[in-house]
């Protein structure tokens, strides 16, 4: 009896191995639905079909099955509207599971919209272009909706890849603005409602008159609920688009990787003579609307040459945080006539990434401290244009604890810093630490951009650093003061060289305690309307090439047990070497 139960007990494991796999349903958009995808006919019904039968299905026990709706290579003409401006999504998807929506490729399977769709603020009776006074126009009679061009609602497991989604924004009939400013009527490439497990792979989305793709989830019961939604955008670019090239509504779970986000609101109307642009015209927006952005990371993605910001996310009033763990990784961030940057919300953090134009704001809120990891601040020029701002970071009583480790900044054009948190109290100083600040000017630097850091702290090795040959009269400037009603004290540990011009305030004290080194390079130039305090136990250097000159309250004060000379190497155990005597 114990050999036939052994016999039943190894039948039973192995038949779910042997039984054959579930067959995936697979349906064709020409075979299956009567698309044309001539690039000359309106396939618009074909695609409303083909969302008819799998919305029906999923209705079904079959809908739990695999399924693909496969779109062979061809241009497909889509796009349709009523007399009063109400426009059809394309694709619209509801309650759809374990679903894969596949084109050929991006090069070779195009859904483009018709010419001549209108969008905006309309005449109901003339059907003409409208611009209402009202600075804040919500009538939906007079609002002529495009329409959204794949939409999923309560969708699980679905996977859209290599298609080309062109929004056709160029082409648009543009009515007046809708909303509080721009259009803000449905025109998105993919929009996500309510959804779960939803793959975007190997997609061009582009040229659409609202974002190139939306995520808006209110599945999430609170900041911290453990029920991710994995989201995942990979190797697709979001392009051209007329608000965003992705908008946060609401999301807790999202990864996008190896995409780009770049050159919204770029578009020109040619009969506005001017570019087609919503407020706020990001590369990427988190901005979560009556829920929560939580858990969402960016990795080597591009979000470059934006009208609006690259990043935006801004907060308002002082409300709960609505975001949580939001990193971008190994980014590139190039703000040309706008921030790379704008962050107010909370928890963001930035790796590796490359910042071309200034990053402005910071969070508020201490304990989301807005944290920057080996990051490089740059001014560096898009295709001859100029990168934006005049400071690399640029935030002014607005911030609170926010932190630049291992990070570098370089400024060939602009000031470093203007960096003065929102209080000065301790809780709320900047931290930084093992930085690197490089000033390659070419020519003089421009007037009103002297760097500014008030209430930081410094730790680990620092240096300011000038392009300027050893010698040579110093053109760069830094600056670290404070506003006449408050009072700073300045840390510095580790090393920190200076090679170019450094004014210590009125309102700011420089201290370097026991075990900290400050040391002034060749063409150093200190000026000191504070005092510099050097402690017991800290070394301070001076080059015979270097300048100090006091005024007012400044004065060098080298307290006794001071060690004049440079921090010695650390012997091979990593201890430093004994320090030389005062």
């Amino acid at each position: 009896m114990s050999g036939l139960r052994h016999l039943a007990f190894l039948w039973l494991t192995l038949l779910p191995l042997l039984a054959p796999a579930q067959a995936t349903l697979r349906k064709d958009l020409k075979r299956d639905f009567g698309a044309v995808g001539d690039g000359r006919a309106n396939d618009h019904a074909a695609f409303q079909r083909a969302a008819d039968f799998f919305n029906k299905r999923a209705l079904m026990p079959a809908g739990a099955r695999p399924a693909m709706l496969f779109i062979p290579a061809g241009t497909y003409r889509v796009g349709r509207q009523d007399a009063a401006g109400n426009g059809a999504d394309v694709l619209p998807l509801t309650g759809c599971r374990n679903l894969r929506i596949v084109g050929q490729d991006s090069t070779h399977t195009i859904i483009r919209y018709v010419d001549s769709l209108r969008y905006g603020a309309f005449d109901p009776a003339t059907r003409l272009p409208y611009e209402s006074p009202k600075a804040f126009f919500t009538d939906w009679a007079w609002g002529a909706r495009v329409g959204n061009c794949i939409n999923l609602q309560k969708c699980d497991n679905v996977e859209i890849s290599g298609l080309n989604l062109d929004g056709n924004a160029a082409h648009l009939l543009v009515g007046g603005h809708w909303g509080d400013t721009g259009i803000q009527l449905s025109a998105d490439g993919i929009f996500v409602g309510d959804s779960r497990r939803i793959t975007l792979r190997r997609l061009a989305v582009h040229h659409f008159g609202r974002d190139g793709v939306q995520v808006l989830n209110h599945l999430a019961k609170s900041l911290d609920d453990p029920n991710r939604e994995n989201i995942l955008l990979e190797s697709s670019t979001f392009h051209y688009n007329g608000r965003q090239g992705l908008s946060l509504t609401g999301v807790n779970g999202l990864r996008a990787t190896n995409c780009s986000f770049s050159h919204t609101g770029r578009v020109l109307i040619a009969a506005l003579g001017k570019a087609l642009f919503s407020n706020p015209g990001a590369g990427v927006d988190v901005e979560p609307e009556g829920g929560f952005a939580s858990h969402v990371r960016f990795e080597n993605c591009r979000l470059v040459d934006n009208a609006g910001q690259g990043l935006v996310s801004d907060r308002y009033g002082d409300g709960p945080p609505t975001t949580q763990d939001i990193v971008f990784s190994n980014c590139l961030l190039w703000g040309t006539t706008n921030w790379s940057a704008w962050v107010r919300q909370t928890d963001f953090r930035f790796e590796n990434c490359r910042l071309y134009g200034a990053f402005t704001t910071g969070c508020a809120l201490a304990a989301y401290a807005t944290r920057f990891v080996g990051c490089t601040f740059e001014d560096r020029p898009y295709r001859g244009q100029p990168a934006y701002g005049i400071f690399l970071v640029d935030s002014d009583h607005e911030a609170r604890r926010m932190s630049f480790t291992n990070c570098r900044f370089v400024a060939h054009h602009t000031g470093l810093l203007r960096a003065v948190p929102a209080a000065p109290d301790s809780a709320s100083a900047f931290r930084v630490r093992g930085c690197a600040f490089v000033l390659a000017y070419a020519d003089e630097p421009p007037l009103g951009a002297a760097s500014v850091l008030a209430g930081v702290v410094f730790s680990g090795d620092n240096s300011l650093t000038s392009s300027q040959p050893p010698g040579a009269e110093p053109r760069a400037d830094a600056t670290l003061s404070a506003e006449a009603e408050l009072t700073n004290t300045l840390t510095l540990s580790g090393k920190t060289r200076v090679g170019a011009t450094l004014r210590i305030g009125p309102g700011t004290s420089l201290r370097v305690p026991a075990g900290a080194a400050l040391e002034l390079l060749p063409g150093a130039k200190v000026i000191l309307t504070g005092p510099l305090l050097v402690e017991a136990g800290a070394y301070f250097y001076q080059s015979p090439l270097a300048k100090i000159s006091a005024t007012g309250r400044g004065q060098l004060l080298l307290r006794l047990g001071a060690i004049r000379g440079q921090w010695p190497k650390p012997d091979p155990g990593g201890r430093p070497a004994l320090a030389p005597g005062p």
